[in-house]
């Protein structure tokens, strides 16, 4: 029974890596066995989707006016603290999922935007769900992730080399003050490991 427990989880982890397996071309990216550091720049374009149905705006409005009933101040510093998740945080969370196994086989590192380099990944939201629940809660649900991947020459931002849609990237669950962001941040973590592992293909 212990082995087929084992196993079922392995088969269930493998499914579920897989579903999430970003697709890369091998050729297009080969300029990056040439490269030291590639720029990260995170995005949200005004048509970014939040749960099924929401634009960012309306999305801040209720998460304000959410976690304001209880305290007005909270809900400022809840504004105070996603502006700089989309600034910061969720972009150091990326270049630590990526650079978790990078650095083991490959020079190659991934930097914040503002280091002078060659080419720049921007990575683009497309659709975002938070998840829901807390550390004593019975119902709960990680955060998961849709976004474009787009390699472009750091001087030229509007010439893309190479661009990618990645599947629907599910972050571990995380809680905490404001659970919600965290829970986005370990989905930037999980894409930094996701392509790591393309790129795994190419470099090593």
């Amino acid at each position: 029974m212990f082995r087929k427990i084992v196993f079922l989880f392995l088969v269930s982890t493998s499914t579920v890596s897989f579903a999430q397996r970003i697709k890369i071309d091998k050729k297009k990216l080969e300029f990056l066995k040439n490269e030291t550091k590639i720029a990260v720049k995170l995005t949200f374009p005004e048509d970014v989707i939040f749960f099924s149905l929401h634009p960012e705006k309306e999305f801040i409005e209720n998460m304000k006016s959410k976690y304001g009933k209880i305290d007005k101040n909270k809900g400022e510093k809840w504004l105070e603290t996603y502006e700089k998740a989309k600034k910061e945080t969720w972009r150091n969370a990326f270049i630590q999922g990526v650079s978790k196994k990078l650095d083991a086989y490959s020079d190659l590192k991934f930097v914040f935007a503002e280091e002078e380099t060659n080419y720049t990944l921007i990575i683009e939201a497309d659709w975002i769900y938070t998840g829901y629940g807390g550390s004593a809660s019975v119902g709960r649900e990680e955060g998961k992730l849709e976004t474009t991947l787009k390699f472009v020459k750091t001087a030229q931002p509007d010439s893309y080399v190479y661009s990618t849609q990645t599947p629907k990237v599910i972050g571990n669950y995380a809680y905490g003050e404001f659970g919600d962001i965290e829970r986005i941040r370990e989905c930037y973590d999980k894409l930094g490991y996701l392509l790591e592992l393309q790129l795994k293909r190419i470099l090593k």
